[in-house]
């Protein structure tokens, strides 16, 4: 029994994001566990597990990751909060000064503002499976959620700026496979690769 309490304390440390912050939110978490990916490293689809669109690797050890489908959340190298308004303030200048996309809540997390393709019929195959959502912020840490064409997809992971949501293409909550989870940056640097992940994301959101 403590050891369900201390499971239980323990995600709700995590914050909200997609499901209830209460009882019936760790009971479906707890039951999407195992189903699961094995393997967050490899995007089916891509070309090759290696780098397809040349991106610099990030230095050191990837983040620990919570063992909850959700929220999705890393649980070390957390991003300061200033980081944070800049990764934020990045997706809200995309959305003003490009009038194919715009600002709304995030239909995955159910709280936040994500960036979407304004029309769904211009959306890449990889975003219409989203409804258009082609990104969005963690604000409690500075990780992110983001779709990506599959080869970007894979060079990202390679590159260890992310790696796949554990429930990615697993038809239960409609994730697209290529629904990568990018770690909060460390530092000014990791932000700059951030922002150019970013941008190619969206460059490639629509057709």
């Amino acid at each position: 029994m403590q050891k369900v309490k201390n499971d239980y304390a323990a995600w709700i440390e995590l914050g909200p994001g997609g499901l209830p912050a209460n009882i019936g939110g760790w009971l479906i978490t707890t039951a999407l566990r195992p189903l699961s990916r094995r393997d967050t490293m490899r995007v089916d689809g891509a070309a090759s597990p290696g780098l397809h669109w040349q991106i610099e690797h990030r230095p050191g050890p990837r983040p620990t990751i919570a063992p909850y489908p959700i929220p999705h959340r890393q649980l070390t190298h957390l991003a300061t909060s200033a980081l944070i308004d800049r990764l934020t303030a990045a997706v809200t200048a995309e959305a003003r000064s490009n009038g194919l996309f715009h600002l709304a809540r995030s239909r995955f997390e159910r709280r936040g503002d994500a960036l979407y393709v304004s029309d769904i019929g211009a959306a890449a195959p990889w975003i219409s499976r989203t409804k258009g959502e082609v990104l969005h912020v963690h604000e409690s840490e500075g990780s992110l959620h983001v779709v990506m064409q599959p080869d970007d997809a894979q060079s990202v992971i390679s590159a260890g700026w992310g790696e796949l949501h554990p429930l990615a293409g697993r038809p239960v909550l409609g994730l697209p496979e290529t629904y990568v989870f990018l770690y909060a940056p460390r530092d000014a640097d990791d932000a700059d690769r951030i922002e150019h992940i970013i941008r190619r994301a969206i460059a490639t959101a629509t057709i």
